[in-house]
């Protein structure tokens, strides 16, 4: 009889109690997510949770237009979306004038002035903190992918910083290290102005260039904004319970455009998709999030709404490696060593070892048991219309024997080897994919012994950056759209994920920097094919498939269609166009 792979039969212990939020109040929309909000620090934030709230707070200099992936524009904070025809973009494409609408107001009633865009967009490049949303502004304005050297010391001028974003009169300027076509998709993308009297009177950076260092880098638990708030946008923080994950925004009564349709967001984490389901079915929640083989049993529930096929641009779960890890007193690497009892600090910085991995997971058993047949296969690490057909690595026991044969001169096929990998216990997806890995490895040689290992979210981001998760699921979700955001945050050394792994490789890094400064589609193509070339030569991580979301969410509400609310940029939920159906207003 065939084995069939089932997530229920992985799924967390048996669901013992159900404990359901209070029947939500007209006029306020309820949110359940699998994980909570890391910070509403704009300058720390980096988590799709954290800027699923914070996008209805804050507001961009300029928005998407009609569709979230279009290139136009609309202007938002600014007036205009600057360009070579108003005058408002520099003939050599690299200097941007923001006039800044006037009347706006921050939530505490103060008015919104050039100085504090400037401020706010400084603070977020000099802010720099690991994991963090810097990178993406530092790279095209100051040319730099950090604030800091390979030793952890400051190695940029606040006079640059100053010099490249500055305030005059009612403008902002923003003038870019060398021209980058995406810079308006990333202003859209990223909503960032916070006010800065309000920062500075409450203990973050005053804007000064003697206090700046003090705030370089800083912990997410030492800011004011973790927990606080105050922008410009449709809602404002009514309150915040860092423990549980509860938030509640409520509606901003003064916003400069037409007030939200709806009075209060409320934001709640529950970890389990047992109790998200609860939650939906009874009306206690008005959108969650589920994992696709939930489906199922949600579409035969009345009054529920699912809309599926929807276009994924994330890179979807993948295999994510720790090139050189933290082995001392670490229970996911047993011994420390290569004696069949553990694995040592270096283990998958063998590329036999990661490509013997990668052959050996099956990808068809994953999409068929798990995705529902509903994704694309992931080939390249910047998926485009010229990506490689195939991808570079397929279920192939016999090649990953070969492999794992030779790395470590023998030594991990006669052995073996003794792991865990770390996973979001929310996420019943990722645990899936440890499992087809475990079985597959398990069958070419039984000494090799993969588990998996549960950890809260913030436990498992406090693994990974203390490189001692030797093995975990990570996605990419863009963070504008540009293939340079790909390609950089996934292959760039200084890049998200790369750094996360302590991956490098100077190949690597030229090209993605030849991607950022492309001339032409011709040449960028070049460059990316390039990157394509090294990731199948390193398997520096194992990409999978890019799943079809979906949502699921109480049936009648409306205001959602394909350019707003529920589908807003990036899969993030803007709410505020979607309103209650009438017999709840």
């Amino acid at each position: 009889m065939k084995k069939t792979f089932s997530l229920k039969s992985i799924l967390a212990p048996a669901f013992l109690c159900l404990c359901l939020a209070p029947l939500s109040a007209a006029g306020a929309f309820v949110t359940a997510l699998p994980g909570k909000p890391y910070t509403l620090d704009p300058a720390g934030m980096y988590d799709r949770y954290s800027v699923m709230a914070a996008v209805n707070v804050y507001e961009p200099l300029v928005a998407f237009g009609t569709a979230s992936y279009h290139s136009d524009f609309q202007p938002m904070l600014s007036t205009e979306v600057p360009t070579k025809e108003n005058g408002l973009l520099s003939e050599d494409g690299r200097t941007y004038t923001f006039p800044i609408r006037k009347g706006i107001k921050f939530h505490d009633g103060t008015e919104l002035t050039a100085e504090d865009v400037r401020y706010s967009l400084i603070r977020l490049m000099l802010a720099d903190r690991i994991e963090g949303p810097s990178v993406l502004f530092l790279k095209p304005i100051m040319g730099v992918n950090s604030t800091r050297d390979g030793k952890g010391n400051i190695s940029i001028s606040f006079a640059d910083a100053e010099k490249a974003v500055r305030a005059e009169g009612n403008n902002v300027i923003v003038t870019l290290k060398r021209p980058y076509s995406p810079f308006l998709s990333l202003l859209a993308a990223w909503p960032f102005t916070v006010s800065k009297a309000w920062c500075a009177a409450n203990g973050e950076w005053d804007g000064t260039e003697a206090t700046w260092k003090k705030y370089n880098n800083r912990p997410r638990e030492n800011s004011y904004l973790r927990d606080h708030a105050n922008g410009t946008g449709p809602f404002k923080l009514e309150s915040v319970a860092p423990q549980t994950g509860r938030m509640v925004l409520a509606r901003n009564e003064n916003y400069w455009r037409e007030p939200a349709k709806l009075e209060r967001l409320v934001f709640m984490t529950e970890p389990s998709e047992f109790t998200r389901q609860a939650l939906i079915e009874t009306g206690d929640a008005d959108y969650a999030e589920f994992d696709r083989t939930s489906l199922k049993d949600l579409e035969k529930v009345n009054g529920v709404t699912i809309i599926d096929g929807i276009k994924n641009h994330s890179t979807g779960d993948f295999i994510a490696f720790t090139f050189k890890i933290d082995t001392a007193s670490n229970p996911m690497t047993g011994s420390g060593k290569l004696d069949g009892k553990g694995i040592p600090s270096g283990f998958f910085s063998s590329q036999d070892v990661r490509k013997g991995f990668a052959y050996a997971f099956d990808y068809e058993k994953f999409f068929r048991e798990v995705l529902m047949a509903k994704g694309v296969r992931m080939t390249t690490p910047v998926a485009r219309a010229a990506a490689p057909k195939d991808a570079p690595f397929t279920y192939n026991p016999a090649k990953a024997e070969e492999l794992l044969k030779k790395a470590f001169g023998g030594k991990v096929w006669k052995n073996g080897f003794k792991l865990e990998a770390q996973y979001n216990l929310a996420d019943p997806q990722a645990h899936a994919i440890i499992a087809i890995l475990a079985e597959s490895l398990k069958k070419l040689n039984p000494k090799f012994d993969l588990r998996a290992r549960p950890a809260t979210y913030s436990d498992l981001k406090l693994g990974i950056r203390g490189k001692r998760t030797p093995m975990y699921i990570k996605r990419f979700e863009p963070d504008y759209p540009a293939y340079y955001n790909y390609a950089s945050s996934l292959m760039h050394s200084d890049g998200l994920i790369a750094k996360g792994e302590l991956y490098s490789n100077p190949k690597a890094d030229k090209a993605c920097e030849n991607i950022l400064y492309y001339k032409g589609s011709a040449e960028r193509e070049k460059f990316l094919g390039e990157l394509d070339k090294i990731y199948a030569q390193d398997a520096p991580f194992i990409l999978l498939f890019s799943p079809e979301d979906f949502k699921v969410f109480r049936s009648g509400i409306t205001g959602m269609d394909d350019n707003s609310g529920i589908y807003a940029i990036h899969n993030f939920v803007n709410y505020y166009k979607v309103k209650e159906p009438a017999s709840q207003n």
